[in-house]
Parts: C-alpha cells; structure tokens; sequence
C-alpha cells in the first residue's frame, strides 16, 4: 500500500530509519559492545545483506517475472534456510522434516495454480525469478548468522546494529531522494503503513524471531515460514478486497494441516525424549554450539520494556 505514493527507495529509507529511531530510544546503541572483530564483520555484513540486499532484489525481481512466480518461490524459503542451517550448523535433518517441507511446499502450488497468465517462459521472467531467490538467500543467510550470535548476545541488540547497518546501505543508495518536500506529499495513511512497516515488521516480527532461533534449530522453526502465503492471501482479502477462491483455501488447509503435524510430532519427541532428540532429529542445540566459543557465558537478553 505504501508504493502507491512512494518509491521502493524512499520506503527503504523510511521504514527502516523509523526501527533505528526505536532502537536509538530503547537505549540499544553503545560504544561498549561486547561483539568480536568476527561477530562486528557478520553483524554489519548480513545487516547489509538482508535489509537492504534483499528488499532490493525482491522489488527489482518484481519488475522482471509475475507475481505468482514470487507466490511459488516464497516456499522455497523456509526450505533455503533450512539447507544453509544443515550445511554450514551441522544441524541434522529428521527425514520427517523433510517431509514436512515437501508437503508444505506442495500446499503453496496448489494455492499458487491458476493465478498466472499462459505463454512460454521468457529470459526477463528466469532472471527475475533468480534475483528473488538471491533475496532469499540473503534471509537465509542472516537466519543462520543469527542462529549462532543469539548463543552469545542479546537478539534485540543484535536486531538493531544489523538494521542500522541495512539502513545505512539504503541511505547512501537513494539519498537523492531524500527531501523535505517529498516527506511532505506522504499521507496520514502513508506514515502509518511506514511505522507499521518500521516497528511492528521491522523490529517486533524480527524481535520474534530471532528469540526463537536462539532456541529452536533454524530447520524446524523455519516450517513456520509456510504461513507467509497464508496470511498473505489473508491481508489481501481483509485490505485489498480480493477474492479467496478454492485452490486458495484448499492449499492454506493444505499447510496448515501440515505444520499441526509437525508440532504434534515434535512435542511428542520432547516429551518422550527431552530436549536431546532420541530419534535422530535435531538437537535443540547444534554441534557447532559445543565445539566453539557458544560455550561461554552469553549476554542476559534485554528485555523490550
């Protein structure tokens, strides 16, 4: 809703200048943090990756394929955070888990059938679908990162340098179109999506999730990404007035069918196993947690009050 009065560039700018004015109030920014050299490189770099690498390929993918392609890729997703989290955490994958996935991922293209328009496949749409799914590497690599900073540090602190560092990168990306009298032309409604846009999908959703992967491995929590397309289609017929057809409502029971196996199972394997999984699924905490500095005594979380 916003874009209908502002370009990408200035909405970057803006949503994410309003979750560094937050974190500026929360006390969140110090000369004294206790992040390594290392952990300085990977906050600043995936800060930059994913929120201002990602939300760039994402529009800039739109404006080469269709948006029921992006409808389609978005489950891949869950499935792209989950590979890097095997690969580069050592986290094991339940052959149950995987399964899930496939499941899920065939929920989304059977709400995604019969939304596009007919006709071969063009090189424009192939590069624009690749720039997305760069985008979701970009969130993936910052799950993953983040997987192994919340083992030591607070996820809010962490949250707000990495998006300082996204807002940067905007900043100096689209400062011409920075401009009092441009700030001017936006709508009362326009402000409110951006603060909505700022702090509630900014810094609460993200806030949210990466207090749950400092607990959860990525791999499992990152099944809860199929609920996208649901809400999605959810928001568009609450705010957009369109239409939920059937393969819609049947693919989002698809999903939603699936991810309350999921849970079922894996309460059923903690309580029968406690937190180390005996059936080989994965640990709550990953191997590389045990072998390297996650060992040592982390920050306490700060707590959002």
């Amino acid at each position: 809703m916003a874009l209908a009065e502002m370009t990408p560039g200035l909405i970057l700018i803006l949503r994410y200048g309003i979750a560094v004015l937050f974190f500026l109030l929360a006390g969140q920014y110090g000369f004294k943090q206790k992040f390594s050299r290392k952990e300085w490189l990977l906050i600043l770099g995936v800060g930059v990756l994913n929120f201002s690498g990602s939300p760039y390929f994402q529009l800039k993918a739109l404006t080469y394929t269709y948006a029921v392609d992006v409808s389609v890729m978005v489950a891949f997703e869950p499935l792209v955070s989950a590979l890097l989290a095997v690969y580069f955490l050592r986290e094991r994958m339940h052959p149950f888990t995987l399964l899930t996935f496939g499941l899920a991922i065939l929920g989304v293209l059977i709400m995604s059938l019969g939304k596009g328009s007919g006709g071969t496949l063009q090189w424009f749409r192939l590069w624009g679908d690749s720039l997305f799914l760069i985008s979701l590497l970009c969130e993936g690599a910052c799950s993953i990162t983040s997987r192994h900073l919340t083992q030591r540090h607070s996820p809010l602190r962490l949250i707000a340098w990495m998006i300082l560092a996204g807002f940067t990168a905007n900043l100096l990306g689209n400062f011409p179109l920075l401009g009092f009298s441009t700030l001017t032309q936006i709508s009362p409604a326009g402000w409110l999506n951006l603060v909505w846009l700022g702090f509630f999908c900014s810094v609460f959703c993200y806030w949210v999730w990466f207090s749950l992967i400092q607990r959860i491995p990525v791999n499992q929590i990152a099944l809860s990404l199929f609920l996208q397309p649901i809400l999605g289609s959810a928001l568009a017929v609450v705010l957009l007035k369109e239409k939920m057809d059937g393969r819609t409502i049947l693919g989002s029971a698809f999903i939603l069918l699936t991810l309350l196996i999921w849970v079922f199972k894996r309460r059923t394997s903690l309580r029968l196993g406690g937190p180390q999984q005996q059936n080989g699924d994965v640990d709550l905490v990953p191997d590389l947690g045990r072998r390297g500095p996650m060992n040592e005594v982390r920050e306490e979380p700060v707590s959002m009050g």
